[in-house]
């Protein structure tokens, strides 16, 4: 963390260096001072585009957190520098920062999500999460991959979002979107809103809270073999999992031989 001991970086894509624990406890001290921060979520499939993509990489530069997900990270991150990194799951890590907002009473704001899917979340959250003020919209606005609304309907409807989230006074934003967008949305419109609302892309998490995508066996997962289950449940993700497994683990082993 940038207040931590130390961060590294994988292909030139700056991630945290530190344990779950600590990340927490630095999460909780910010919102208890009220300090506007956050949170991104790299897995292998981002860092390849924030390679190529200036402005997802300076929205990842510029975050608080950039908290490594996905366990290509982590065998990149060993074979590269000959260290480890502890990889933090995005879902897992959306669920701690709920317990802290809960003891706390705060306001949690989900943007994004397709098909409802942020309302249903946000349902079945609460009788869990009591002291929590959760709020959604029933409707988001398209975006493009730079992160802005996408037609001139998208823009209206974009400035309903912003005015629905500062009239809640939200306390965190939860973004899921597709990668880039959820970075460059939160990049382009957390420091420009009063007060201190913080945020966090959690990419489908809304998805799996909702019921609508099932979440891989445990034993699956502790072998970092996650993609494999998302190949099989989700074959239109092919691409995507193409370029995090197979493409990823190329550029390391490239980068390494000629950096």
């Amino acid at each position: 963390m940038k207040t931590g001991p130390k961060h590294g970086n994988i292909l030139g894509i700056q991630l945290n260096s530190t344990n779950k624990v600590r990340l927490l406890s630095e999460i909780h001290l910010k919102l208890e001072n009220k300090e506007k921060f956050y949170i991104v979520t790299p897995n292998p499939e981002i860092v390849l585009m924030a390679t190529k993509d200036w402005l997802l990489k300076k929205a990842i530069l510029r975050s608080t957190f950039s908290v490594p997900d996905g366990i290509g990270l982590k065998f990149a991150f060993k074979f590269l520098n000959n260290e480890n990194i502890e990889v933090i799951k995005g879902r897992e890590l959306f669920l701690d920062i709920l317990k802290i907002a809960n003891e706390m009473f705060l306001r949690v704001y989900f943007m994004g999500g397709e098909n409802n899917e942020a309302e249903l979340a946000a349902n079945k959250l609460k009788p869990n999460y009591p002291n929590i003020t959760f709020k959604t919209y029933h409707k988001f606005p398209k975006y493009t991959q730079m992160g802005q609304p996408a037609s001139e309907n998208d823009k209206n409807l974009h400035r309903k979002i912003i005015g629905n989230i500062k009239l809640f006074e939200a306390n965190l934003i939860f973004v899921g979107m597709t990668p880039p967008k959820q970075e460059k949305w939160i990049y382009r419109n957390i420091y420009r809103m009063k007060g201190s609302p913080s945020a966090m892309t959690v990419g489908g998490t809304f998805r799996y809270i909702a019921g609508m995508s099932k979440l891989p066996p445990k034993w699956l997962a502790s072998l970092g073999l996650e993609w494999l289950w998302r190949v099989v449940t989700e074959p239109k993700r092919i691409i995507r999992i193409w370029n995090a497994v197979i493409v990823f683990s190329a550029r390391v082993v490239i980068f390494k031989l000629f950096k």
